[in-house]
């Protein structure tokens, strides 16, 4: 993919949309590592954090971590449409004991919907693309994207907090719309 160069605040951003791995790659399944700061530059996180956005961007989605575009970098990204949240190494520091369901897509599973549950709020510690930490509560479809893509940088895909026969029926569900559209656009 070509470079992209972008003004954002007065400054000339070099960044580019990566190319997300295929659901089958082993990266998905180990956990990332740290992002370094004291070994890095800050243009390499500037680069990271704007090439993720603009990825999750192009790919109309709520959020991605690094993993997904064959990076190992503990670092993430979240999009609910009024502010892009980049998290490098973010771990959650606190649970509401009260859960949500919510319908988890994910840009790793294109068309595939499962019904999780997950603690409706959650406080994050992270560290922002300079490096000072930061601490943030999320709730809500926020708080589910949020742990989504932490579970990520972990090494754990959503498929793995459903059970067999839910992951078989959603997967069926994906098949026949899948068919569906086929007819639709083969007549």
């Amino acid at each position: 993919m070509s470079k992209i160069l972008k003004y954002i605040k007065g400054d000339l951003i070099e960044c580019e949309v990566f190319k997300l791995v295929d659901f089958y790659d082993a990266i998905l399944r180990q956990p990332t590592t740290p992002f370094d700061f004291s070994a890095r530059t800050y243009k390499e996180a500037q680069y990271i954090a704007y090439s993720l956005t603009e990825t999750l961007e192009k790919n109309k989605g709520l959020g991605l971590s690094a993993n997904q575009v064959g990076l190992k970098d503990r670092v993430c990204v979240i999009n609910m449409g009024d502010k892009a949240w980049v998290m490098f190494n973010p771990y959650i520091v606190e649970k509401s004991e009260d859960k949500s369901e919510f319908g988890e897509g994910c840009l790793s599973y294109p068309g595939l919907y499962l019904k999780l549950q997950r603690p409706n709020t959650v406080k994050v510690r992270f560290q922002a693309i300079g490096g000072e930490f930061v601490e943030h509560e999320f709730s809500g479809l926020t708080s589910v994207c949020v742990q989504h893509e932490l579970d990520h940088l972990d090494g754990i895909v959503y498929t793995d907090r459903i059970s067999p026969i839910k992951l078989e029926q959603a997967k069926r569900k994906v098949k026949k719309t899948l068919k569906k559209i086929a007819k639709v656009t083969a007549a």
